[in-house]
């Protein structure tokens, strides 16, 4: 009998939830697949390439621009690096910390169902410690922060 009434409670409980929020949009979902970094060493200096895939499973194409920062914070002063290349003061701050400000500087991208390919190659200076995070963020035309996905690196 309990066991009748406790089941009769959750059902009339969950049947009085909403199921949506009404005017609230969903966020769109972005997947990633296949992220690599590898610390390269060359004639022209030392860089850290990265690639990765990204795709929406939104019904409608998203468009936006593709950023790539690297970090290290460990070290004094901290290092860092953004792709596309750019100047201080666009979408990262002078200490290396990235905002939507200007979008449209960044690597354009729409995005569909299907996989696309993003690959950076970010300066790093010679001898300098190495980067020990990647952050990959997507922004909307407006500036709106979509993806914000950060990547521990693996020394070595």
């Amino acid at each position: 009998m309990v066991l009748v009434l406790g089941y009769l409670a959750l059902t009339r409980v969950l049947q009085h939830q909403p199921t949506t929020t009404a005017g609230a949009e969903a966020a769109p979902t972005i997947e990633i697949d296949r992220f690599a970094a590898r610390h390269e060493r060359g004639g022209d200096g030392e860089r850290l390439s990265v690639s990765l895939r990204l795709r929406t499973n939104l019904p409608e194409p998203l468009s936006g621009f593709v950023f790539v920062v690297a970090r290290n914070d460990h070290v004094t002063p901290h290092i860092w690096a953004i792709w596309p290349p750019e100047a201080v003061g666009a979408a990262i701050t002078a200490g290396g910390h990235f905002h939507g400000a200007a979008p449209a500087s960044g690597q354009p991208l729409t995005m569909s169902g299907s996989w696309e390919r993003i690959t950076a190659v970010l300066p790093h200076d010679l001898g300098a410690p190495p980067f020990d995070t990647v952050t990959v963020y997507f922004v909307s035309p407006q500036g709106q922060i979509i993806l914000s996905r950060p990547f521990e690196l693996q020394p070595g």
